[in-house]
């Protein structure tokens, strides 16, 4: 039997006191897409952050069977999306260091996918949320990671932007990635197998 990629045990969160987050266990398993879901202000985001070392946990442990030191092997994407706003599309892609390397027909393939070909030398401020958005879901995309994790992927991307990202999610699962992502509700209508994982507040 394959070890897991991720382990999450027991974990917990206090702030000032105020518990957060409660024993939280979690399995991530080659090819899985987990999704965390709950109302806001239960720890969601607190929980990603986490599991990508950003944030201390009060107690429990992480154990991952695929992170290097310097974190190659995970993509993190939160609310403000990991862009720089002074850099255009292009930049802010050939500048990433996990796919800095990649070939040049990749990165124009993939921001052809997006619909995103006619904004690569807009400055990313001057961009809508849901186009930033795309910036970072590209990023993702392009890069070598096992694990994208992936703060509300949905918010802000309209109808086509949705099927675009499914569709590139199914090929990373084919690639024996996986996904941890957030959203308000559990996932039911998608192609690929989705484990929903409710926190509740506190």
């Amino acid at each position: 039997m394959t070890d897991p990629l991720l382990e999450v045990k027991n974990i917990s969160l206090s702030r000032n006191d105020n518990p957060i987050l409660s024993n939280i266990n979690l399995e991530v398993n080659i090819s899985s897409v987990i999704n965390i879901h709950g109302r806001n202000g239960c720890g969601k985001t607190s929980l990603l952050k986490i599991i990508v070392g950003i944030t201390e946990p009060t107690s429990g442990e992480i154990n991952n069977n695929i992170l290097s030191d310097d974190n190659k092997n995970i993509t993190y994407i939160g609310h403000k999306h990991g862009i720089k706003n002074n850099l255009t599309l292009s930049e802010n892609i050939l500048f990433e260091p996990s796919i800095y390397h990649d070939k040049q027909k990749n990165i124009d393939h993939m921001i052809n996918r997006y619909q995103m070909d006619k904004y690569k030398d807009y400055l990313s401020k001057n961009l809508s949320h849901g186009q930033q958005k795309k910036i970072s879901l590209i990023k993702a995309s392009l890069s070598n990671a096992k694990v994208w994790v992936i703060d509300e992927p949905y918010s802000a991307l309209d109808k086509d932007a949705i099927k675009i990202l499914d569709s590139c999610i199914n090929e990373h699962l084919s690639n024996q990635g996986s996904v941890i992502m957030t959203n308000h509700e559990p996932i039911t209508d998608k192609e690929y197998k989705v484990v929903n994982f409710k926190v509740d507040c506190e």
